[in-house]
């Protein structure tokens, strides 16, 4: 028998440039990041939390380091490994979430399963912008598919979505929504041109010539 060959670990797999970004890392812990005065806690800066102190009239659960919650990237290991094993062939989500998130996902679910394949291809979708500013409420700019719809009929909004690649950013803006107004005429005008052809009448005479025998043999094959 072949000997085994053991996995090859390591980190940031997804964006390994982010190693050591204090910034993307904290981000990446959301409103659940510990305070800057236990951050010394750590072993290493680049360390994410896997289980997490409960706060006052927070949900907690018992561990052996006390009552807390699991942290953010193992809830989504724990979530998918439990129905989908040790390895899956497609993990979804959008563009922001490689570095931490998903690079965390990997890291500690591989050293749990002990290989290095937990997720074989990833689908990052492209992020959706306001005028070419992100989506957010404290800018004031988010938008919802009622008000949308108030502007605009659903079927420009799916060619707007149409238009653009599942990969790619996707504007929300009057200039896309011209261009898929402008879409949807041309679209209009093609099936009306291609229903009046269809509804006029047509002379078949003289349209088809008399088979030659190589045809009319090829045809009996």
């Amino acid at each position: 028998t072949s000997p085994t060959v053991p996995p090859q670990h390591s980190y940031a797999k997804l964006v390994p440039e982010a190693v050591g970004d204090q910034k993307a890392l904290q981000e990446g812990e959301g409103d659940l990041s510990i305070s800057a005065d236990r951050l010394t806690e750590k072993k290493s800066q680049n360390d994410f939390a896997l289980w997490k102190a409960s706060k006052p009239g927070e949900p907690s659960w018992d561990s052996p380091w006390g009552k807390g919650r699991p942290g953010w990237h193992i809830e989504c290991s724990a979530m998918a490994g439990s129905i989908l094993g040790e390895s899956m062939d497609i993990h979804g989500g959008g563009f922001d979430l490689r570095f931490p998130h998903h690079d965390n996902e990997l890291a500690q679910s591989e050293a749990y399963f002990e290989n290095d394949h937990w997720v074989r291809y990833f689908l990052h979708t492209g992020h959706l912008t306001i005028a070419g500013c992100k989506m957010s409420k404290s800018l004031k700019n988010f938008i919802t598919i009622k008000e949308a719809l108030a502007k605009n009929s659903a079927r420009q909004l799916r060619l707007a979505f149409l238009m653009h690649s599942w990969k790619d950013t996707l504007d929300y803006s009057s200039n896309t929504m011209e261009s898929a107004i402008q879409y949807e005429k041309f679209m209009n005008e093609f099936f009306l041109n291609v229903k009046d052809i269809l509804r006029a009448p047509t002379d078949l005479t003289g349209r088809f010539e008399k088979w030659e025998a190589a045809e009319v043999e090829l045809n009996n094959r």
